[in-house]
């Protein structure tokens, strides 16, 4: 994995995005710190993966899957806006006020 640049943020306050071929660390700090800890178990899991197998494959999966994350939820507001958005769509009834976004996207 390249040490790529990250972009540089579109809105004020918000981090910078990974870019294709970011490092893990690169990754992890672009996400939303409540996300932070879940892509800590994932990658654990990749490293536990590729030393039993010998294969890379499971870090670069896991990396590019929380680098996508990374660019979804790096505006919590909009991104909330969103999945209820799809919840309503799919489900045709809007999500509570008051669930939190990632109960909202496990309905989708």
């Amino acid at each position: 994995m390249s040490s790529a640049r990250p972009e540089t943020p579109l809105r004020e306050g918000l981090p910078p995005l990974p870019r294709a071929g970011a490092t893990p660390r690169a990754v992890r700090d672009a996400l939303h710190p409540e996300h932070r800890e879940a892509f800590d178990r994932a990658f654990r899991a990749a490293l536990e993966t590729a030393e039993r197998e010998l294969d890379l494959q499971a870090i670069h999966e896991t990396v590019e899957y929380w680098r996508r994350r990374a660019w979804i939820t790096r505006d919590p507001e909009e991104h909330r806006r969103v999945v209820r958005e799809a919840v309503t769509a799919l489900t045709g009834e809007m999500p509570p006020d008051d669930e939190p976004t990632d109960i909202s996207e496990r309905r989708l």
